[in-house]
């Protein structure tokens, strides 16, 4: 007998070990998937044409939270995660919007308006863009460890546990 309890003990030990690696491979793979879209929404910030920028944007964003879905195996349509990514986004609260307004109207000014407002949109876009998909992966997270039901996602509890966990990454990407 107590042979099988050292050997469950083993088993259960090496399972434990293999299920950590296989969450920490999941949380690299999810935070590479955010990187990627930061670049590819920093470009499209970066657009000189004035208010272009925002419909691609959120096609990417959602484009994200999908690829963190498959790394994570979380299975939400993209109709849902784009009310979820324009309710998160939507609590960034007036500096987010402000900069995103002022950055737009900068690129109305032909020469030099449209660069300023070009780098001004890209980082904004960037800064929103790896606050969302941080934010995405705690909510993931939270579904894997049982935190949070998937089925919750799509309901209320979802949409406030992104908002929560995308105004926490804004202010700690404030800070650096």
């Amino acid at each position: 007998m107590n042979e099988n309890n050292t050997t469950n003990n083993y088993e259960d030990d090496l399972f434990a070990d293999l299920q950590g690696y296989e969450y920490k491979k999941m949380l690299e793979k999810a935070d590479n998937v955010v990187l990627g879209f930061v670049a590819a929404t920093s470009a499209t910030g970066a657009i000189p044409i004035p208010f272009a920028d925002a419909p691609l944007l959120i096609g990417e964003q959602v484009a994200m939270m999908v690829a963190i879905n498959a790394v994570f195996k979380v299975d939400v349509s993209k109709d849902a995660l784009k009310s979820l990514a324009t309710a998160a986004i939507g609590v960034g609260g007036a500096t987010v919007i402000g900069k995103t307004i002022a950055a737009n109207l900068l690129k109305l000014i032909p020469g030099a308006g449209s660069v300023a407002g070009g780098a001004i949109s890209a980082a904004t876009a960037g800064l929103i863009t790896l606050a969302l998909g941080k934010a995405y992966i705690e909510v993931c997270k939270a579904i894997k460890m049982g935190k949070l039901n998937q089925d919750d996602l799509t309901k209320k509890a979802g949409s406030d546990a992104l908002k929560a966990a995308f105004k926490e990454q804004l202010h700690k990407n404030k800070k650096k």
